[in-house]
């Protein structure tokens, strides 16, 4: 029986005192799509991509990312038992749509397991089990390559997305824009007092008051600035082990479905979780 404990992982963290452009260095620099907030070395809380990328849809200040606590943003973290059977740990991932739980041995939480560490565990269990075209996400969110930032992100907040399909004037997928774009770019732009705005052939200079909002450069920056050009994809009738290893092999928590050549879905590692928790449930209902 596979347990938390077995495909744990040392939590990433950062200290309660750090900032919000702390944490954006360590999600982009680890690569990762959460960080533990710790407090004399016990994990207190977690932030999410996002969490991050609501606080920079919202704020609307005159504040740089590095004068804002991360306290600000910081929210619970859900924690399970070191003995908890990994089918129930993706169950309630599940349900609660979260993307992580903390492991705890005696009351302390010294581990993560999150939806990476899931797609690899289907990857080992599940190998003829399931196909793309039976987990995959149909619907997909979208926007144009020339939308300002502040669209996109209100879109992929709206729609509870980690990613948003990028498309050019004439309707065709160009790119894939996810959040920890959209922090590469913050993490520069964040650190400016003044906003260019070159959007009417003149370049104007204004106060920034806000990060990716209306008020900030979230209304002059581009999608374009910000998007990853081209997408990694997957075909609706490849067994999901296959797909699942083109996700942890790629290093993305998504990737594009195609049915003759052409866009039809998203497969995300939050689809690979539902599919192991529905797998247990069958089986549970059967016994």
């Amino acid at each position: 029986m596979t347990t938390a404990k077995d495909l744990m992982k040392d939590p990433i963290t950062v200290n309660k005192d750090a900032s919000v452009a702390d944490a954006l260095r360590k999600l982009v620099n680890e690569d990762i799509s959460r960080v533990l907030i710790s407090n004399n070395g016990e994990p207190v809380g977690v932030v999410t991509e996002r969490d991050v990328g609501l606080f920079l849809l919202t704020e609307q200040t005159e504040r740089k990312i590095d004068e804002v606590p991360i306290t600000e943003i910081m929210n619970r973290l859900v924690t399970v038992d070191q003995s908890t059977r990994i089918d129930d740990c993706a169950q309630i991932m599940a349900e609660r749509d979260i993307g992580s739980l903390g492991v705890n041995f005696n009351g302390n939480t010294k581990g993560i397991i999150t939806r990476t560490d899931l797609t690899r565990y289907y990857i080992a269990s599940f190998v003829g089990e399931k196909r793309v075209g039976d987990v995959m996400t149909i619907s997909f969110v979208s926007c144009h390559e020339e939308d300002p930032l502040y669209e996109a992100l209100s879109n992929m907040i709206g729609n509870h997305v980690s990613r948003i399909i990028v498309k050019d004037q004439a309707e065709k997928p160009v790119g894939v824009m996810s959040f920890r774009d959209l922090f590469r770019l913050s993490m520069v732009l964040g650190k400016e007092e003044q906003v260019v705005d070159n959007s009417s052939g003149i370049t104007v200079l204004f106060s920034r008051k806000g990060l990716v909002s209306r008020t900030g450069f979230g209304a002059t920056a581009k999608v374009k600035e910000a998007m990853t050009a081209n997408m990694v994809t997957v075909e609706h009738d490849d067994d999901l082990t296959m797909a699942c290893t083109t996700l942890i092999e790629n290093d993305i928590n998504a990737a594009a479905v195609l049915v003759n050549n052409k866009l039809t879905g998203i497969l995300s590692k939050t689809d690979v979780v539902r599919a192991i928790a529905a797998i247990s449930k069958k089986k549970k209902d059967t016994i």
